[in-house]
């Protein structure tokens, strides 16, 4: 037992001692009007008095009862004492008051262990006893009569009074023990199930996939933070909602519920898009549901296990992405084969015939012009090929914030008008294994294409920091942005939303990031800017 429940029983004991001496002083008074001999009122009223002031001294002290179990022995003393005094005063050996020391005495067993019930008994036994020969024997001149001599009953009163409060001693305290026990065992369970209940509830929060369970009505009964977080919805909001009020009308529960319900390893799965409570683009969801059962095996509603399929999802459309890119590369690198060589031979025939006739001012100029756009078409095919058959990469250990210096450097000696700002927000030591020459090339195309879409000006951010073993670079630019419809498509060939680009450049830049184990992510909204995100494996410092 705990001090704060032995102080709450030492409290309770203090009230039913002041009920005791109400009792007491109520008995009394009739009792001295037709026992014989007269009980002394004196000494009475002092040991009830005693007992009240004590119990008031006790029930006063409030939360301050410190340490509650030697108060209580104190008490209990003091109650052997008093009852010994009230015995004494209302006719010793004769006294029909004699019961009070088996109260206190059970008293003991519930406040005191069983060694200190027994040592209350025998205190008490000790002090009957004394009472009984003292007023045989001892003649106490202020208190009592002259001495008698000891009857066979006064004898046989006393032995078997000691006797009974030996037995009332062990009996009380051995039921008092186990009590106790038994007290302990059910805290030590409730503890168990307490703790028990806690980590069931630690491990339904901290699951990834949201949980919700749902009742027979399709009302949500449970759901956690994961569920929280895919949906925007707050538990508070949530827990004894309808179903389609959180999900919309996606999903018959109805059918479901029949489908799962006879077989335990049945289930259903859905996918549909949910709308967070915070608003923005849909998310698509996986939702799975089992029949929920009791412990005898009843199905009493569902229960469903919510997925984000947000990163699923760009993880098909990049493979995808990356196949159909794979075989544009391959059929670009053929038909550019087949197109350089025919391309050249125009190319030199245009340039003798320019070189060896006279063609005139308007034919000459047709031929310039022949020539040129050949040229640029011999360039974009370098460019393909370049795309299409890669060079072999040549790894080593650089420091990518000199790569981010030198291209820059580079940008800024190009004419940029004068409302282009070009911010660097990067680490001094940023280590990579990687081609020089080509992902100087990555970071050039990047911001090339920044500089050209800020028409109207603005800042472009080169920001890059190591985040684990990986170091991630984000070019971010103020320009008019790339459309929703156009994001899908910016890094497949031939594919530009410039008129006078080529598409190669964002592919290129794909193929060689792809090529050193990266990633590349584009996140951009039409008149609010584009950020490109590449994330680079971390080389040794």
């Amino acid at each position: 037992m705990d001090a704060l429940d032995q102080t709450h029983l030492l409290r309770r004991f203090a009230w039913a001692r002041l009920a005791v001496a109400g009792l007491l002083l109520t008995a009394a008074a009739v009792l001295s009007l037709v026992t014989v001999p007269q009980i002394n009122l004196n000494g009475f009223g002092v040991a009830v008095l005693v007992i009240a002031a004590s119990s008031a001294g006790v029930l006063g002290m409030h939360g301050r009862l410190v340490p509650p179990r030697g108060m209580a022995s104190l008490i209990l003393g003091l109650d052997v004492v008093t009852t010994t005094l009230i015995v004494l005063m209302t006719g010793g050996p004769q006294s029909v008051f004699a019961f009070l020391y088996v109260l206190v005495i059970i008293a003991s067993c519930v406040l005191l262990s069983r060694q200190g019930a027994l040592v209350v008994a025998a205190a008490a036994s000790l002090l009957f006893t004394a009472v009984v020969v003292g007023r045989t024997i001892v003649p106490f001149a202020a208190l009592l009569d002259a001495p008698n001599e000891m009857t066979a009953l006064e004898v046989m009163t006393m032995f078997m009074n000691t006797g009974t409060f030996l037995v009332v001693a062990i009996t009380a305290g051995s039921l008092a023990e186990h009590y106790r026990s038994a007290h302990h065992e059910l805290e030590d369970q409730r503890k168990d199930l307490s703790d028990l209940q806690a980590f069931k509830d630690l491990v339904f929060q901290s699951v990834g996939a949201g949980l919700i369970a749902l009742d027979g009505g399709g009302r949500i009964t449970a759901y956690n933070r994961a569920a929280a977080d895919i949906t925007g919805v707050t538990p508070a909001r949530a827990l004894g909602a309808p179903w389609h009020a959180i999900f919309g009308d996606g999903v018959n529960l109805a059918e479901t519920l029949a489908a799962v319900q006879n077989d335990p390893r049945a289930f259903r799965r859905y996918e549909l898009s949910l709308r967070p409570g915070s608003g923005g683009a849909d998310v698509p969801v996986a939702i799975t549901f089992w029949a929920l059962r009791s412990g005898s095996g009843q199905t009493v509603g569902l229960i469903a296990v919510c997925e984000d399929l947000s990163s699923m999802k760009q993880m098909e459309a990049r493979v995808r992405q990356a196949d159909r890119l794979a075989t544009v590369g391959r059929m670009a690198a053929n038909i550019a084969h087949e197109i350089r060589n025919p391309l050249a031979s125009l190319t030199g025939a245009i340039e003798v015939l320019a070189r060896d006739g006279d063609l005139g001012g308007t034919r000459d100029r047709l031929a310039q012009i022949v020539v040129r756009e050949s040229e640029r078409l011999d360039h974009i095919i370098k460019d393909l090929l370049d795309y299409a058959r890669p060079a072999p990469l040549v790894l080593q250990p650089i420091n990518l914030a000199d790569t981010l210096d030198e291209v820059l450097l580079l940008l800024e000696h190009r004419p940029v008008p004068d409302n282009v700002k070009i911010v660097r927000a990067y680490d001094r030591e940023l280590a990579v294994e990687a081609d020089p020459q080509q992902i100087r090339q990555v970071f050039w195309n990047l911001c090339l294409n920044a500089l050209q879409a800020m028409v109207e000006g603005g800042e472009l951010q080169v920001a890059a920091r190591p985040e684990g073993r990986v170091v991630q670079v984000r070019v971010s630019d103020a320009g008019h942005g790339i459309h929703a419809a156009d994001l899908p498509h910016i890094f497949e060939p031939f594919f530009s939303t410039k008129s006078e680009g080529s598409g190669i450049g964002l592919a290129l830049v794909h193929r060689i990031v792809q090529e050193h184990g990266g990633d590349i992510d584009v996140r951009s909204h039409a008149g609010q800017g584009t950020v490109f995100t590449i994330t680079l494996p971390a080389g040794d410092a």
